[in-house]
């Protein structure tokens, strides 16, 4: 176990994640059919600054987190944090002597 991984298990919350997962195309509309599996893993959760990231137009960055974790999160998977959803923007994986360490994402609130 990492300290990365000590660290995440002594301070981290539980996040739920929402794996997505694309499949067939649907033969009326030609788009593709996502499905979601659902599990608990643990992040640490961190606010955004304004200067941190570029906001979108009509958005704010206090709608905007930071995860730091160890599950494999992919582009447009879903976090439900704090009964909030967030669509999970680009990770980037940070390594270590050449092992991955954790990864880390913004994530954007989805408006209900």
């Amino acid at each position: 176990m990492t300290r990365f991984e000590q660290f995440l298990r002594r301070e981290g919350e539980d996040v739920a994640w929402h794996k997505r997962q694309e499949g067939s195309l649907d033969p009326e509309t030609g788009d593709r059919a996502v499905t979601w599996t659902t599990e608990t893993i643990r992040a640490l959760v961190q606010s955004v600054s304004a200067n941190e990231v570029l906001v979108e137009a009509g958005h704010t960055s206090q709608e905007y987190i930071r995860v730091f974790l160890t599950a494999n999160i992919q582009h447009k998977d879903r976090l439900t944090w704090r009964d909030s959803d967030y669509e999970v923007q680009p990770p980037e994986s940070q390594y270590f002597k050449g092992a991955l360490e954790y990864r880390t994402a913004l994530c954007r609130r989805l408006n209900a």
